[in-house]
């Protein structure tokens, strides 16, 4: 009987380790998209950008401010947004919710470009949306909020 349990016990951990590594890769996946937003903006490091944000993406400022992609990226260029500094407090949590679907939330520490040309620090805390596709994972939605 312990022996039939332990054989049991032995091939279930087989059968279940390959569904173990694949959400382990899926979930660096999703913090290698998380990490190219953070880098993308501060570099700025347009072509990264393009890379990790979809083509659809909503990004909601602390502001309350919102942006496509196109209008994000444009404002970089432009010199109206800058980024000199984007460091999370911890590594995001990452919960995929499905096999084209995650989100992270996280606290990131940034400085940014203010009204008058100053760099402005703020905590904030914030939520990714992510979706797969093409075997990419790329950043669709942004919502985040000042906690100083």
């Amino acid at each position: 009987m312990i022996r039939r349990s332990l054989l049991a016990f032995a091939f279930a951990a087989l059968v279940a380790a390959p569904s173990l590594l694949a959400a382990d890769k899926e979930e660096a996946g999703v913090l290698a998209a998380e990490t190219g937003w953070s880098k993308g903006v501060t570099g700025p490091d347009y072509a990264m950008l393009d890379k990790f944000l979809a083509d659809d993406l909503t990004y909601t400022h602390s502001t309350g401010a919102v942006d496509t992609k196109a209008s994000y990226i444009q404002k970089m260029k432009d010199g109206k947004m800058r980024y000199f500094k984007a460091d999370y407090v911890a590594e995001p949590r990452v919960q995929v919710l499905g096999k084209d679907s995650a989100i992270t939330i996280g606290k990131v520490n940034v400085v940014t470009l203010g009204a008058n040309g100053a760099q402005v620090p703020a905590t904030l805390i914030f939520l990714h949306v992510f979706v797969k596709r093409h075997g990419q994972w790329q950043l669709l939605a942004h919502q985040s909020a000042k906690v100083n």
